[in-house]
């Protein structure tokens, strides 16, 4: 061998090592490389699959108390305490796997706070659940339905970041494997004795890429565990080959003993329900477009034996870099029994209120029936006592018991339509500017001969609020003082009865009325506060045995003060005597003088009204119950009026077209012809003759929408029976003043 050959060969094996050396360096650098990047992969899967089983978790959760609270049933209740426990294991675990990633770790504990929110809530709503505010429970879902779909966006924003980091990890581990690739045809091309040289190095390359391989094939088949484990079907569509992946519980959801495969997605399509199949079809459209922030849909899918199940469909679409979709994946979870309930709790529903408004109706039909005789029994009392001087102790002994029972009777007949009202949702406050001494005035009047009669003190102190105009509804401020007022006198047996009524300062746009009203009777118990409340209770059922009454007073009390922003409170002492207490915002309107009495009210509004009458005046009196022509033919007496009667609409019709008059008081239900149907035809007649006569309807139906139809049907106003005669002279004298301006 000479010189320039071994120079030359010393030179090639120089290079040759150097070469081997230098490839042999980047195999094991892509080598290590492509380890590393392999166990990231896997990592991200199991993140992934973690990440899905807490969405499935938490509907499940949510699902399984919304069981609880339909049926009461505590199977519901174990099963959402397991389901709780294995979700907050998962957001554990993922704690444990993002801890290199403070984006997604943030997430997590996002999760962990919004689950944390959501179990108290659940729980608290759980706590709260009894049979009769189930109903209630499953519509006031707004809070726990907000916190679980801030579970699912931020699950969903986690898995959209994770999948995006799986992509980029698959994308690097691909770009390694190309280069390792590449490393190895160099080293091949440089000849036979780098190959032998190297020959163990690519023997062992070989066996970690098989490795890598290994572990990829571990990792699928672990994700497809994973699927099968699930109670719901899982779908995967490719949407450039237009397939469909289904795992095999989707089938056995559908009936079908089968393994998961791939089918077109025609073959899905044949399954929906053709009423379902257009809408379903509609909004994947829209949400794959973008016109839709995520993909939920409730429809019927066929079953093998034919039958229809309802399913709940939620998907997650992919995007290319130019943001067209490529895959779609998501969850079909059965949710037949829950729609099944839904149905059987609308019709429930429309049951109940077809029974409430039968009630409504028949608590209408009676109170028509009670109140038009009482009308004619309270006027016959109210006019014998305004001449009980003239009649002797036993005759004004009979008329106080008339009196009374008269009242009584009103107040029987006004707490259970007013309870109706409540019940039904039906009572409208009349808002309006008043004096509040008034109220008072009228409360102490008539209340200070009842404590006379028991002989127990009947103390007022109303100072604060003498001469104060306020904004609100003195109609039901007069109720809630009559029933507190009331309750007090009628459970007092011995010593004083005593109410202070003041003016406490507010926010800025109103002041408080606070009325305290004690008394130093019976009391009671601090157990039995609340019981007070409740309708028809009292705290002691001997109390009603020997006290008497319906047990509506309180609960209709503290009802309307609520209604009008108010409450009521209670301090007592059981043998020791209560104080209940008004608290009632009220806008305080002016300061006036102290109005007249009752007496004198009505005095001098008998002299304004026949002021505004002339001498041939004329008012239409339509009623068909001779009790009630006596009363208000009466009361017409008084302002010295001349007026006609008509007992059925037509009657009153007939008059109408052969009089003048000023004033029509047109009762509601008579035979032959409504004082409705009255009314239009008297309100058509004036089309044609220009003419225009006020209408006040009196009806004994005091129920939710009365008003409305009155109003529709044409009249101007609207009394309810028994008819008070201050409030119809008041309505009378509104028109009849009206009438003479417009002249």
């Amino acid at each position: 061998m000479d010189k320039t050959f071994l120079r030359n060969f010393i030179i090639f094996v120089g290079v040759l090592l150097a070469c081997s050396l230098i490839l042999s360096l980047r195999l094991i650098s892509n080598e290590r490389k492509i380890d590393i990047r392999d166990d990231w992969i896997q990592h991200s899967h199991t993140v992934i699959i973690e990440g899905q089983q807490l969405s499935t978790l938490v509907e499940a959760m949510f699902a399984s108390q919304r069981g609880y609270l339909l049926t009461g049933d505590p199977a519901f209740s174990r099963e959402y305490t397991i389901i709780k426990k294995n979700a907050s294991n998962h957001i554990a675990s993922l704690s444990e796997l993002i801890q290199d990633s403070p984006a997604q770790g943030s997430r997590v504990e996002e999760m962990r706070n919004y689950f944390n929110m959501l179990t108290v809530s659940l729980e608290n709503r759980a706590s709260r659940f009894t049979r009769n505010n189930s109903l209630d429970l499953m519509r006031n879902v707004d809070v726990v339905e907000g916190l679980r779909d801030n579970i699912l966006k931020v699950t969903a924003e986690f898995l959209k970041e994770e999948y995006r980091i799986l992509s980029e990890r698959i994308r690097a581990l691909d770009e390694q494997r190309r280069d390792y690739y590449n490393t190895l045809l160099i080293s091949i091309s440089i000849g036979s004795v780098i190959l032998i040289i190297f020959n163990g190095t690519l023997l062992g390359a070989q066996r970690k890429r098989s490795k890598a391989e290994l572990n990829l094939e571990l990792h699928e088949e672990r994700f497809k565990l994973a699927i099968d484990g699930t109670q719901d079907g899982i779908f995967d569509w490719d949407i450039k080959t237009n397939k469909v992946f289904f795992s095999k519980q989707y089938y056995k959801m559908l009936g079908y003993d089968r393994e998961g495969g791939e089918e077109p997605f025609e073959e899905f399509e044949k399954l929906v329900h053709p009423k379902d199949l257009k809408r379903v079809v509609k909004n994947v459209t829209l949400y794959l477009d973008g016109e839709k922030e995520e993909f939920e849909e409730d429809f019927r899918m066929r079953l093998r034996s034919g039958r229809w199940m309802w399913i709940k469909s939620k998907g997650k679409a992919i995007f290319d870099k130019n943001g067209k979709p490529i895959r779609m994946v998501g969850t079909h979870t059965d949710i037949t029994a829950m729609i099944q309930k839904q149905k059987k709790l609308a019709k429930q529903k429309e049951e109940a209120e077809k029974s409430s408004q039968a009630k409504g109706d028949f608590l209408a039909h009676m109170s028509h029936e009670i109140r038009t005789p009482l009308t004619a029994i309270s006027g016959i009392s109210e006019i014998l006592n305004k001449q009980k001087d003239t009649f002797n102790k036993k005759q004004q002994s009979l008329l106080s018991t008339l009196s009374t029972s008269t009242s009584s009777l009103k107040e029987l007949i006004n707490d259970i339509l007013d309870f109706s009202k409540i019940e039904n949702g039906g009572v409208e406050l009349e808002m309006k500017i008043f004096a509040i001494e008034q109220i008072f005035e009228e409360t102490i009047s008539m209340m200070a001969l009842k404590a006379n009669e028991k002989h127990i003190g009947f103390k007022v102190d109303y100072d604060d609020i003498r001469g104060v105009d306020v904004y609100g509804d003195s109609t039901r401020i007069r109720q809630v003082l009559m029933n507190l007022v009331g309750n007090a006198i009628k459970f007092t047996d011995q010593g004083e009865v005593t109410i202070v009524a003041r003016i406490e300062e507010g926010d800025e746009s109103k002041d408080v009325l606070r009325v305290d009203v004690s008394d130093t009777g019976i009391g009671i118990a601090e157990a039995d506060f609340d019981i007070v409340f409740e309708r028809f209770k009292q705290a002691d059922s001997s109390v009603s045995r020997k006290y008497g009454g319906t047990g509506l007073g309180l609960p209709i009390s503290k009802s309307l003060a609520n209604l009008m922003g108010g409450e009521i409170t209670l301090e007592s002492e059981e043998g020791k005597g209560s104080t209940f207490t008004l608290h009632l915002p009220l806008k305080v309107e002016a300061k006036r003088n102290v109005n007249a009495g009752a007496q004198t009210q009505l005095e001098s509004l008998d002299k304004k009204i026949m002021s505004c009458l002339e001498e041939d005046s004329k008012i239409l009196l339509v009623e068909d119950y001779e009790g009630n022509i006596v009363i208000l033919g009466y009361l017409l007496d008084d302002i010295e009026v001349e007026y006609d009667v008509a007992k059925t609409g037509k009657e009153a019709i007939e008059l109408y077209k052969d009089n003048d008059y000023e004033l029509v008081l047109m009762d509601v239900q008579m035979p032959i012809m409504d004082g409705f149907t009255a009314t239009k035809n008297i309100r058509e007649i004036e089309a044609e003759t220009g003419k225009y006569t006020p209408i006040i309807g009196m009806t004994a139906h005091a129920l939710v929408g009365d008003i409305d139809k009155c109003i529709d049907a044409g009249m101007d106003s609207y009394l309810s029976k028994p008819i008070v005669e201050i409030d119809l002279k008041l309505e009378m004298f509104k028109y009849l003043v009206s009438n003479k301006r417009s002249a």
